[in-house]
Formats: structure tokens, sequence, C-alpha cells
């Protein structure tokens, strides 16, 4: 399984996080950054708790299971 990490800071100071599950890892990366960046373009997020100011970071985890028995 596979899935982005995607961390933005926020205008109350605080961080929001976003996982997105079986992402297309064979995106190219500008277009990753490209939907970020409308992310903050568009913060759907409730303004009173805090609007999407800027990326913190974004991380691809993978993991794999491997059956023993």
């Amino acid at each position: 399984m596979k899935h982005y990490t995607i961390v933005f800071y926020t205008t109350t100071g605080s961080r929001r996080s976003i996982r997105v599950n079986n992402p297309n890892t064979d995106l190219p990366l500008p277009l990753i950054a490209e939907a970020v960046d409308q992310m903050l373009a568009n913060d759907v997020f409730d303004p009173q708790a805090g609007s999407l100011e800027s990326l913190s970071r974004m991380e691809l985890s993978v993991v794999e299971r491997s059956v023993i028995l």
C-alpha cells in the first residue's frame, strides 16, 4: 500500500495534514506540486480553525507486507 501525507501550515500557526491513499506515483512531480498549489489557493478548511497558508512537507509512504506462514 502507498500513500502521500501532505502537511500544511495554517494561518493560526498550527498544522493540518491530508492523507492520499493509493496515489498515482507515476505522475511527474511538477504536476503534483501544481495540485498542492491548487489546494493552497482553494482552501476548503474552515477559516476559523485556520486556513491553509503554506506547505510544510509531503511524504510518500510505501508499506509492504509478506506472509511468512
